[in-house]
């Protein structure tokens, strides 16, 4: 059965995907609370322009009594020691490059320190599959999925973009994609859908699971 999970827009900026999706989770363990979106840039450490990692999410969503697993080909501890060379170590020109001009690594490195302090939050360093996203799908948790989504729309290119999962069957996956552009319960083939988690390479699919 699909979950009944609001919906929310990226804004106009086009870099609040990940607090559209968070806005998406808190609304529907929270009906009766809003979080503005200025309460979650808040929350997220997001600055201007630039796109939002996991670390300050997964704090805060820890700090709010979620169970929290993050599954992400990305050591955390590696980033703390080594900043720059460890992500030129594991990215690609491309990916290192956008991720240069739409990120704050100076701010995320400091958000990893606390991030590996806490012991709360399941942090498993390697990618998953779609197997595991149907089996924690399954398990009730609302999962939020890092995707290119260049790779959805059939063309070339690199972007880092989330969506949260709203219903899977044998052939396809739906979910609320904020954009942009922004659309409810888009509907596509599982295995385009695990291109667009994997790309550049199969290493990089990632995602969040949070339960309450």
């Amino acid at each position: 059965m699909m979950l009944d999970i609001p919906f929310y827009s990226n804004l106009k900026d086009d870099t609040h995907c990940f607090q559209a999706c968070l806005k998406m989770l808190l609304k529907h363990y929270f009906p009766n609370e809003n979080s503005s979106f200025k309460y979650l840039d808040k929350v997220t450490f997001h600055k201007k322009n630039k796109w939002t990692w996991n670390s300050g999410a997964l704090l805060f969503l820890s700090n709010m009594g979620f169970s929290v697993i993050n599954i992400e080909n990305f050591d955390y501890k590696q980033f703390v020691e080594f900043g720059e060379k460890y992500l030129r170590m594991i990215w690609t020109d491309e990916v290192f490059d956008t991720q240069k001009q739409y990120s704050d690594f100076k701010q995320e490195r400091k958000l990893a320190k606390k991030l590996i302090k806490n012991k709360s939050i399941k942090l498993k360093r390697r990618w998953t599959n779609m197997g595991e996203v149907e089996d924690l799908f399954k398990k009730h948790y609302l999962i939020m999925i890092s995707v290119n989504p260049y790779i959805l729309k059939k063309m070339n290119g690199y972007a880092y973009h989330l969506v949260v999962i709203t219903d899977i069957d044998k052939k396809y996956i739906t979910f609320h994609d904020p954009g942009l552009p922004s659309l409810k319960n888009k509907k596509v083939l599982k295995t385009l859908f695990l291109k667009a988690m994997q790309y550049p390479y199969k290493e990089s699919a990632a995602l969040i699971a949070v339960k309450k």
